[in-house]
């Protein structure tokens, strides 16, 4: 684009928009800054917090090396007040013993099993990275975590976890992920809108300034390009107001229109005189014009008839698209939003009295089988998935869960179905995969007393605990 052939509100909208970047560039680098500030202080208190109830721990211990309490007093008073510890909202203290039993945790369950086998949806071994950096002398170890709202939305996640050596326990906290994004957002919305209110009032101020100033010049521009086209009254003058430029312009066209006026006269007393002549001589000067427009209809007809074609292949195109993402590229299964959809409707249509259960499936070394066998993994996923397309019922809805574990859910007949169809696909890819074992959780319930994300958790709880519990394991929540 050529500025020199631009308007001059085109060009004072152009400094307003590399104004506004250059203001929204700002903004931005601000909102990163305080981001990073605002998590530094939700660090710095969980840190805070693990600190604090290592000092409880030590209280105890220095009684029972006292005399004051036995051992075994001591730590069931620190462990019973480090339990009723809660903070932001219910955010609390976690703790485990060195075998990697928990011996506190606000997930009652979890509670006297082992949970070291505990990853996050990625393969990340969270417990053993948070026991390595509290061996370590203290640490934060980041995750991905599912949303409690949709199971299929990682949301990142960080916890803090220290040593307190003389009983061999390891204790940390969480961020409070929820209230760190509620400040975030409430700061980000806070920039945003003072932003908006600078862009608009600024963009308010500068519309009135270039109002004026166009308005007069377009005035300008009307009454010349009258005067051009003949549809001009001469006598018709401009005001002079606004700038000393602006008052210029008008006085300029002014004196135009009243040389214009002068010679008009004269034209039209010499035309009078012409005319009185031609009437003298018996002259007529009359003539006529006809113009007749052309109305090509077979184009029109062409041209809609092409659209129309090209309508229905966009239409027929869609619906392929649609039809390819629903399906996973590997395992030809079920895409996560695709099974996630189905299943809530499907289980929305289901009357009271019938009963269903929702699986996960999941490798218990995933870790491990993707970093030693990462060229053998796309065939043993596509062999699960046939292998579950033959096994299941033709009802079941099938999909690839993450990278390396599967989920399925359909209806039965009878409330037992469920358990007894668990047991039977686990045999079977258990079978097939003797080098490595596979755990597989359920969630089993009649009619809609449960939603999606209940069952989801329900059985991701069930996997987790049959993976705690040495793995190849099959256990119903």
């Amino acid at each position: 684009m050529n500025i020199r052939n631009t308007s001059i509100s085109i060009r004072i909208w152009l400094v307003l928009a590399l104004f506004t970047t250059g203001l929204v560039l700002n903004t931005y680098l601000e909102l990163s800054s305080t981001r990073t500030e605002i998590q530094s202080c939700y660090a710095s208190n969980v840190e805070h917090m693990v600190e604090s109830a290592g000092s409880i721990l030590q209280h105890f211990y220095q009684k029972a090396e006292a005399g004051e309490l036995t051992q075994l007093e001591a730590k069931q008073r620190a462990l019973e007040a480090i339990s009723a510890i809660r903070y932001d909202n219910g955010n609390y203290i976690f703790m485990g013993d060195k075998d990697g039993i928990s011996i506190s945790n606000g997930i009652k369950e979890l509670v006297g099993t082992n949970i070291m086998g505990i990853q996050d949806p990625t393969g990340l071994p969270l417990v053993k990275e948070l026991y390595r950096v509290a061996s370590e002398g203290g640490g934060f170890v980041g995750y991905q975590w599912p949303d409690s709202l949709n199971k299929s939305i990682l949301l990142p996640k960080t916890s803090y976890a220290d040593q307190f050596e003389p009983w061999q326990w390891t204790l940390g906290t969480g961020l409070n992920m929820a209230a760190l994004q509620e400040d975030l957002l409430r700061i980000q919305e806070t920039s945003l809108i003072n932003l908006a209110l600078v862009i608009v009032s600024i963009g308010c101020l500068i519309f009135v300034f270039m109002r004026s100033i166009t308005r007069q010049i377009s005035r300008v521009v009307h009454a010349l390009t009258d005067l051009a086209e003949g549809r001009s009254n001469l006598s018709y003058r401009l005001e002079k107001k606004g700038s000393k430029e602006l008052v210029e312009l008008a006085g300029s066209y002014n004196q135009l229109a009243e040389a214009l006026e002068k010679v008009s006269l004269q034209v039209q007393a010499d035309g009078e005189r012409i005319l009185k002549a031609s009437e003298a001589l018996k002259l007529d000067g009359s003539t006529e014009f006809s113009v007749q427009p052309a109305i090509h209809l077979q184009d029109l007809l062409g041209t809609m008839e092409t659209i129309t074609e090209q309508t229905a292949y966009l239409q027929q195109a869609h619906r392929n698209l649609q039809q390819l993402a629903e399906k996973d590229s590997l395992t030809a299964l079920l895409t996560q939003q695709a099974f996630e959809f189905q299943v809530v409707s499907e289980l929305s249509r289901l009357s009271g009295d019938v009963p269903h259960s929702f699986y996960l499936l999941a490798f218990d070394n995933d870790v491990e089988l993707a970093t030693h066998g990462a060229e053998l993994l796309p065939e043993r996923l596509k062999t699960i998935a046939n292998e579950l397309k033959q096994a299941l019922p033709p009802n079941m809805r099938i999909c690839r869960n993450g990278e390396t574990s599967f989920m399925f859910w359909g209806t039965h007949t009878d409330f037992s179905e469920g358990m007894k169809l668990a047991v039977k696909i686990h045999q079977l890819l258990q079978g097939l995969q003797q080098d490595c074992s596979m755990s597989l959780g359920l969630s089993s319930v009649i009619g809609e007393e449960k939603r999606y994300e209940l069952l989801y958790s329900e059985a991701e709880r069930a996997l987790l605990r049959a993976q705690s519990d040495g793995g190849a394991k099959v256990y119903e929540y």
